[in-house]
């Protein structure tokens, strides 16, 4: 059974804190930020979601000093794109980070303006959503535009809010030494794993005569409640992530390996509901490029593996175990990072012809699964912790959840969050192609795919 796969794109390996002329480099956006900057478009403003739980006397003030105090370890996050004769640049702001804070209860219209699109060309791309859910229970969710940063940056930049609400200093960036051209290395690596493994090329003429579909909506006018939120999330009883981990070490995967087999099962039988069976799949995965225990200002160090499915390639759970985990290893294991860098690069040479790409009306995907793992490894607080939980100040953490963003004919997002021994998985949909019923549902299908994996 063939995997689809694409290259990676490895972003540039940024020192802020470096000389003077390295700074004027290191203020470049990568390949891959532009390529986030130039995807957005109205309705798709290409922002992902970090959402923290918290209980406990939360102080707005202490928070908004943390925030703003963290910011100036992360230059990008204080930062607007700005276009000139050198290309797309990062422009220090002397703008704050954005923190609003709703009422206790819904408002569509303050919620719609709280979450709305940044204008990444004349403010910072974050922003801190603080919604009191009950007495002593808040949810504090930040949204980044995807230009800045990725996921994992923006945990970095999380453990250091929360290391200095406790009073603590944050933890040291650790770089490893390193040319600061980091991208002619990865292109120079990329060429040099292509001469020695086929497969790269198998699987890049694979990639691109695979046409993916998108998912088929029910068309369903159910009467859902309003979601304060863009997003919704469900966390795996205990048993069932203990079941999970039992069955992934039988079959030689991993639990990340089962949830995306269940996301292509999901999907496929919601397909057929719909009288769709015969569509084809494709999910795209973040693949983290940093390097071990490397820990830099937020930016994007990911890129991206795509992997195919047909219909009949879905008909056995456990054959579809065996393909993704396959899938996986080779993913870790077969050095594709410099392959896509060197297309995207060449692309960017031509930026008209990227954004014309970018805007061609098609589904380059069918859903995205990301999984930012142990939020507290990636965070790094220096905090207390009780019962698992970080305590910060005299809060406790109680769950961290993130959902990466959609784009055109990708009408669903999803990421697999771990926190205090709890797995979390949250969603997102495309709301002009999926009803606010079909959200609801596909996502109850997901969850009850992934524990019918786990028995």
């Amino acid at each position: 059974m063939q995997t689809r796969l694409s290259p990676s794109i490895f972003d540039e390996n940024v020192a802020w804190d470096a000389e003077p002329k390295e700074n004027a480099y290191a203020s470049r956006l990568s390949p891959f930020d532009v390529l986030m900057l130039l995807d957005e478009r109205p309705g798709y403003p290409m922002c992902f979601f970090v959402e923290t739980h918290l209980s406990g006397d939360l102080s707005l003030q202490r928070l908004r000093t943390a925030i703003e105090d963290a910011a100036q370890r992360h230059p990008r996050l204080r930062s607007c794109a700005q276009y000139s004769t050198h290309g797309w640049q990062w422009s220090l702001s002397n703008q704050t980070p954005q923190i609003v804070q709703l009422e206790h209860t819904p408002n569509k219209e303050s919620e719609a303006i709280a979450f709305r699109p940044f204008n990444i060309r004349q403010e910072p791309g974050i922003r801190f959503v603080v919604i009191p859910e009950s007495k002593q229970q808040w949810s504090i969710i930040l949204q980044v535009h995807h230009s800045v940063c990725d996921g994992l940056g923006a945990l970095d930049f999380l453990g250091d809010i929360w290391s200095l609400y406790h009073g603590s200093q944050p933890s040291d960036f650790q770089t490893h030494s390193r040319t600061n051209n980091i991208q002619t290395h990865s292109e120079n690596d990329g060429h040099q794993n292509i001469k020695g493994d086929h497969q790269h090329t198998r699987e890049t003429i694979a990639f691109a005569t695979f046409r993916p579909s998108r998912i088929t909506s029910s068309n369903s006018a159910k009467n859902i409640p309003h979601g304060r939120k863009p997003f919704q999330s469900f966390t795996l009883p205990a048993t069932t992530v203990k079941s999970l981990r039992k069955r992934a070490s039988q079959s030689g995967a991993t639990t990340n390996d089962i949830i995306v087999a269940a996301s292509f099962l999901a999907i496929h039988k919601w397909n057929s509901r719909q009288g769709k069976a015969g569509k084809r799949i494709r999910i795209t995965m973040p693949v983290n490029l940093r390097p071990p225990r490397e820990r830099q200002p937020a930016s994007n160090q990911i890129g991206y593996a795509f992997l195919d499915r047909r219909p009949g390639q879905l008909r056995d759970p456990p054959e579809v175990i065996k393909s993704i985990a396959e899938a996986s290893r080779w993913i870790q294991h077969s050095g594709a990072a410099g392959m896509f860098l060197v297309v995207l690069g060449a692309f960017l040479k031509c930026t008209w012809l990227l954004r014309l790409i970018t805007q061609i009306p098609t589904c380059f995907s069918t859903a995205v699964v990301s999984n930012l793992g142990n939020i507290q490894s990636r965070m790094r607080a220096k905090v207390p912790k009780v019962d698992g939980c970080d305590q910060p100040g005299g809060l406790s953490i109680t769950n961290v959840s993130a959902v990466p963003p959609v784009r055109p004919g990708t009408a669903l997002s999803m990421c697999i969050t771990a926190y205090g021994g709890q797995l979390t998985v949250t969603t997102m949909t495309d709301s002009s192609q999926l009803t606010p019923s079909d959200s609801v549902e596909l996502t109850d299908l997901l969850q009850s795919q992934i524990e019918h994996l786990a028995l």
